[in-house]
């Protein structure tokens, strides 16, 4: 890593009847994608604000069956990014989900709805409980059973 900012940035676009139909993930400081650009864009695109809210994150291996451990860290830091995102532009600030995620702005047109935030992957990192079986955080978790605090 090039440096010690581990901070992401965060793009939404969403139409005029509040659906997401892009976002993108990538790393701040070198612009280079979080795994890829829009890993859950094929699940999200198309869902309403509300309804992106509403979801939980075992539900993305419903649809994402996990290749690695990597991956499904992935996976989740994507969904947890978006929906902090969201969280924080229809105003719910209640919960640590909104702990990590700073708008730096909403733009409102006709077409719809761009939002730019960042995301502090060490406040993000709280939410995500999947032990690598390392045993350097103090747990006695297997590898093979993350446990998900969302």
């Amino acid at each position: 890593m090039p440096c010690s900012d581990i901070t992401d940035a965060l793009k939404i676009q969403l139409d005029a009847d509040d659906r997401l139909t892009r976002y993108a993930l990538r790393k701040k400081t070198c612009g280079s994608d979080v795994g890829r650009r829009s890993l859950l864009l094929k699940w999200l695109k198309g869902m309403k604000v509300d309804d992106i809210l509403l979801l939980q994150p075992t539900e993305l291996f419903e649809k994402f069956p996990t290749k690695s451990k990597t991956w499904e860290y992935l996976y989740v830091k994507h969904f947890l990014a978006v929906k902090s995102g969201l969280s924080v532009m229809v105003g719910q600030t209640a919960g640590s989900v909104n702990d990590y995620c700073k708008l730096d702005s909403v733009d409102f047109s006709e077409e719809g709805t761009l939002i730019y935030a960042e995301i502090a992957v060490e406040g993000m990192t709280d939410e995500i409980k999947a032990c690598g079986g390392c045993n350097s955080c103090g747990t006695e978790e297997k590898a093979d059973s993350p446990n998900f605090s969302c």
